[in-house]
């Protein structure tokens, strides 16, 4: 704590109190100060008395000769001051509060771990890394809204994804708080493996243990500092969690050859800090019907017929051979970071932040040999303009153009993550009245069963239901595709009665489907999310629970 006070005692020019600079954030010491960039004023000044300054006023100047040699006007308006503080009674400090140092204006609570100055009244966290003083910050809360959907071929063994809707409550969990970043909070990752080996024990080791620990090495540091998070320190915190992770891996696993190229999204209100490292496409889509790229894939020179060359010479592979990796960067793949491997990949991602706007339709991750077998940032553009905002059935047309592209799959990797923004505000949600949550929706719906299901009988038909998760959703993105062309719902309730596995599709005229008035916590959180965000007459995207996939219209 003495270091703190004496900090806190320096002489900063702009300072507020006595040396107390209450700047915003900034990042890490050597990386960020430089990112962030020092002031280039003096600390120190001296002041000119009236027979030194041509334009002084002599006699309210002078010395006060003999003493301190502080002009006489400057000791007057000490005094006035001390009047005037001495007038406004004494300091009220807030609850929980200690004094730091006697006669300093610097209070401390321990249980909360912040400052308090008694000359501004606000509320203060010291910033480690940059060794300063910084204003608490309270997290906004945005209005806009996201919708997140993935899907993923069942042959595409090594690829790995994590979709976390509410970052704050993961960290909760975690015994952690992220309550200081801007909400929506929420972490999107895709992890595409390649070399995975039998002896890992999985299809991809390091896709395995990037989905279990990437949020182990991003929370803590997301959590030990609660002044506003400026892009650079975000940008920072991403990178130094990939190197972290990488080397954790490696050294917990030094034989196993297996690594994964991975895109990475973190949601904070209005800011998304994308993270891409080796080939998979971090593709940024517009209203407008634009896409393209947000960062340059890390590729062999020739492998991506968008690059003329390679950013680092020293992953190009003897001519005339085939390299033995296609990535110059990725997780893993520990046989290629040692200071003597040809070609020596890197785990160091490329990080830039989205700030959102109007103009943004979404964002979405695609595995390479998907973005190139369907047209790339072209195709992914008029997928997501056709199926917006129902994220999950993006996700899922862009794998089946592959498939259908592609005739044989094999063992590519062909998956992908859609992420859907609406209502982008140009600042934080004011506050407002609180909307009233309906209690019950009256909803229809059309349920398919798949072989993961707690129940695999069709009740409808007295059969036993064979088909793959997979299979059930493709059916129903068919439908939700003939549905959007057909406001009046004729052909969701025609195929209600062709397909529906749930005993409502015996139901006779528009009440075919129909689950009556249904209340939140009857089939799961899951399908309540989605159920009572929907509007009257709006149809839903793909939603899953333990009875099998749904399309939910809602009718009242």
């Amino acid at each position: 704590m003495a270091g703190a006070v004496e900090l806190f005692k320096t002489g900063v020019e702009g300072a507020t109190l006595g040396g107390f600079c209450p700047v915003m954030s900034g990042p890490r010491p050597h990386e960020l100060r430089s990112a962030l960039g020092a002031d280039p004023k003096l600390a120190n000044e001296v002041a000119l008395t009236g027979s030194q300054s041509g334009t002084a006023r002599h006699w309210e100047d002078k010395p006060n000769a003999g003493y301190s040699g502080t002009p006489m006007w400057k000791i007057k308006a000490q005094l006035q001051e001390q009047q005037a503080s001495a007038s406004a009674g004494p300091i009220k400090v807030p609850d929980g509060f200690k004094q730091v140092e006697k006669g300093q204006p610097l209070y401390y609570n321990d249980k909360r771990q912040v400052y308090w100055n008694a000359e501004d009244g606000k509320t203060y966290v010291y910033d480690a890394i940059m060794q300063r003083y910084s204003l608490l910050y309270d997290g906004n809360i945005y209005d806009h809204r996201m919708a997140v959907g993935s899907c993923f071929h069942e042959k595409a063994a090594q690829v790995r994804h994590v979709l976390v809707k509410d970052l704050a409550k993961a960290a909760q969990a975690m015994r952690m708080s992220v309550e200081h970043l801007d909400r929506p909070c929420a972490l999107y990752a895709l992890y595409e493996g390649h070399r995975g080996s039998p002896s890992s024990g999985s299809a991809n080791a390091c896709a395995e243990f990037c989905v279990k620990h990437l949020h182990q090495k991003l929370l803590p540091k997301l959590s030990a500092f609660r002044g506003f998070w400026e892009d650079t320190r975000l940008q920072v915190a991403m990178r130094e969690s990939f190197e972290e992770l990488d080397a954790e891996f490696i050294e917990k696993h030094p034989g196993l050859p297996d690594g994964c190229c991975a895109a990475v999204a973190l949601v904070t209100g209005p800011r998304v800090v994308i993270a891409s490292l080796g080939d998979v496409a971090a593709v940024v889509c517009m209203r407008s019907g634009e896409a393209q790229e947000f960062l340059k894939p890390h590729v062999v020179p020739g492998l991506d017929d968008d690059d003329d060359e390679d950013e680092d010479p020293r992953v190009a592979p003897a001519s005339g051979h085939q390299p033995p990796i296609q990535s110059t960067r990725s997780l893993g793949d520990a046989d290629f970071k040692k200071s003597d491997s040809s070609p020596r990949l890197l785990s160091t991602p490329d990080v830039k932040v989205l700030h959102l706007e109007q103009k943004h339709l979404g964002i979405a991750f695609v595995c390479r040999a998907l973005y190139g077998a369907i047209g790339k940032s072209i195709a992914v553009s008029t997928v997501s303009k056709r199926c917006a905002p129902r994220a999950r059935m993006a996700a899922g047309a862009l794998v089946d153009a592959a498939v259908q592209w592609l005739g044989q799959v094999g063992e590519l990797g062909l998956g992908s993550i859609v992420v859907f923004f609406d209502r982008i505000e140009d600042g934080p949600a004011h506050k407002r009245a609180k909307k009233e949550e309906p209690t019950q929706v009256r909803l229809r719906h059309i349920l398919l069963k798949h072989r993961e299901c707690k129940s695999t009988i069709d009740k409808v038909r007295n059969k036993q239901v064979k088909r793959s998760r997979g299979d059930a959703e493709r059916l129903l993105r068919a439908v939700l595709e003939e549905c959007q062309n057909d406001p009046g719902m004729k052909i969701f309730t025609q195929r209600c009665k062709e397909m529906s596995e749930c005993q409502s599709c015996l139901k006779a005229g528009e009440l075919v489907g129909d689950l009556s008035w249904v209340k939140p916590g009857k089939y799961g959180q899951n399908f309540d999310d989605v159920a009572f965000a929907l509007s009257v007459g709006q149809i839903s995207d793909l939603v899953d629970t333990d009875q099998g996939v749904h399309i939910i219209l809602r009718s009242a």
